[in-house]
């Protein structure tokens, strides 16, 4: 075969102008593995061949590309060569319970066959259609066998051999009319979908409508289960009345149950004599479960099914700690109720209910702890104390060396499953840029954040007076005011052979200094020298040189 990337895709492919549908999960983002290879016989095929062909007279080239089904949806282009392709082989996810099984489909005289899937792993057979179905009676409910409750005017599919059950969403107010289970059969309902007819009350007392029938519970209980039954506990004093208006004739009651018989008369009160015909079941036991028929005087019936039952629902285990619960009892109707410690929240209903069918109206729910939403800062420069989130946490802030926090210290996780302010910040320290002193400059590099420095130099004729260097602080602040330039003598040096009294950095304004020099030298120029008030000297540095020297 020349292509293989078909292989684990689901195909709807055509057959004899009919689609097959294959159902396939969502495929993982990943290259697509080849399928084992499995051998299948080209005989388990032979007599499923369209119409007039048989191995001796097919062709098994020429076919067009086959229609491929990724996630629901058809891929619109498929240019691949599929004109000398004899057969195609994949994995496919077949039936209601999507087993994985190996499939494959031929070319035969330029028509897909198949697909023909494995059974047992070496058996080949075709895979039998899917029945689709659309419920348009609002008044019919369906279920699938799966537990999966029809939507009203809504098409699904569904595989093979699977079955639906189906009733009028209030029995005895409507008549149900058809087969209440079908069964898909390779493409085909084993019956007509039912319907409901609208009765007496539906239909203004119409002589035309079934009657409607309803039910009163005297004493006792009794509840509806999910297939339309009246589910009646034991000992229960039941009234069953038929919808009939009186002038027109009196209904007649049947049942089923063989042990005993029913009283049946018209209501009593004045209110309902008129309009209610009356079957009354007294202290209810097992025997009087059946089907309770209402037939008016021209023909037309209705029937409710009632089952006498002690319905008790499964204790509610106890098994978490940081749940309450108020249970009422696990009788039919019977309530829970739910609610979670301090600090935790109930995650599924606060209440539930023992239904006639035996079974809650939910799963119990759980506690879960009580979290906050993920902090979440823009400054990457945070520091928590702890990542926790659930109820009754603290977390505390700072911020890395060289930045400042900005909002509340620490936060604390609330019962509102809230924080108790917002997530604070993280913003760099700066210092003031640093004045420049008179008669001098400023060294930087013009940033002014914790950690950079600064220094301070002063122009000619002037000396520095205090630190020249400062430090951008954690504070904000610089480490040293800034300094000052006085006007002043620098040191004039030291003359070879000579010396300078008195020594030192700086010489004030006026201040004088005398030039001497080492025995066996004479001072050449002026030995006395005085810092004017421009800071420079009044004559340049004398020299020293020897006395046999002219």
């Amino acid at each position: 075969m020349k292509r293989s990337f078909l292989l684990l895709l689901l195909l709807f492919l055509a057959v004899e102008g009919q689609r097959i549908a294959l159902r396939r999960k969502p495929p993982k983002k990943r290259p697509t593995p080849r399928p084992k290879s499995v051998t299948i016989p080209t005989d388990d095929i032979h007599g499923n061949l369209p119409p007039g062909l048989t191995e001796q007279t097919v062709s098994r080239e020429g076919c067009s590309p086959p229609e491929v089904i990724v996630n629901g949806s058809v891929v619109a282009e498929n240019n691949n060569d599929f004109s000398t392709v004899q057969e195609v082989q994949f994995v496919g996810l077949v039936g209601r319970r999507d087993q994985k099984r190996v499939c494959k489909i031929k070319c035969l005289n330029g028509v897909w066959v198949g697909p023909y899937c494995t059974e047992d792993g070496k058996t080949l057979k075709q895979i039998m259609r899917r029945c689709t179905i659309r419920l348009t009676d609002a008044e019919l409910i369906g279920v699938t066998d799966d537990g999966r409750t029809l939507m009203p005017d809504v098409e699904i599919s569904l595989p093979h051999d699977s079955e639906i059950h189906l009733r009028c969403v209030e029995p005895g107010l409507y008549k149900f009319i058809g087969n209440d289970t079908l069964f898909c059969d390779d493409g085909t309902w084993t019956d007509d979908l039912p319907y409901c007819v609208a009765t007496t009350m539906h239909r203004n007392f119409s002589m035309q409508a079934p009657p409607t029938i309803l039910y009163h519970v005297v004493s006792g209980d009794a509840g509806l289960t999910e297939n339309g039954s009246i589910v009646v506990f034991p000992g229960t004093i039941i009234n069953i009345d038929c919808i009939f208006q009186r002038q027109y004739g009196t209904p007649q009651w049947s049942w089923t149950p063989t042990h005993r018989q029913y009283p049946s008369s018209w209501a009593i009160t004045a209110e309902e004599k008129n309009w209610k015909f009356r079957l009354s079941i007294y202290y209810a036991k097992d025997h009087d479960s059946g089907t309770y028929t209402c037939t008016t005087p021209h023909e037309i019936s209705n029937e409710v099914n009632i089952v006498v039952k002690d319905v008790h629902c499964p204790a509610i285990r106890s098994v978490d700690h940081n749940r309450v619960m108020a249970v009422e009892g696990n009788r039919m109707h019977s309530k829970a109720r739910f609610a979670c410690m301090e600090g935790y929240e109930l995650v599924g209903p606060e209440e539930i209910t023992c239904q006639a069918s035996g079974q809650w109206s939910d799963d119990a729910p759980h506690c879960e702890v009580l979290e906050c939403p993920p902090l979440v800062s823009d400054s990457s420069h945070l520091i928590l104390t702890t990542r926790n989130r659930t109820y009754g946490t603290r977390v505390e802030f700072s911020c890395q060396t060289g930045f400042k926090l900005s909002g509340a210290p620490y936060l604390n996780c609330l019962k509102t499953a809230n924080w108790s302010d917002a997530t604070p910040t993280c913003n760099p320290i700066t210092c003031k840029p640093p004045i420049v002193p008179l008669n001098g400059r400023v060294l930087d590099t013009g940033r002014y954040l914790a950690g950079d420095f600064v220094q301070y130099t002063c122009n000619a004729g002037h000396v520095i007076v205090g630190e020249p260097v400062a430090i951008c602080t954690d504070h904000g602040v610089w480490s040293q005011a800034p300094p000052t330039c006085k006007a002043a003598c620098e040191f004039p040096g030291e003359p070879s052979n000579g010396q300078v009294i008195p020594t030192k950095f700086h010489y004030d304004i006026g201040e004088s200094v005398l030039v001497g020099c080492h025995p066996g030298y004479r001072v050449l120029g002026f030995q006395r020298l005085r810092c004017t008030s421009s800071g420079h000297w009044s004559s340049p540095l004398p020299h020293c040189r020897p006395y046999l020297q002219t």
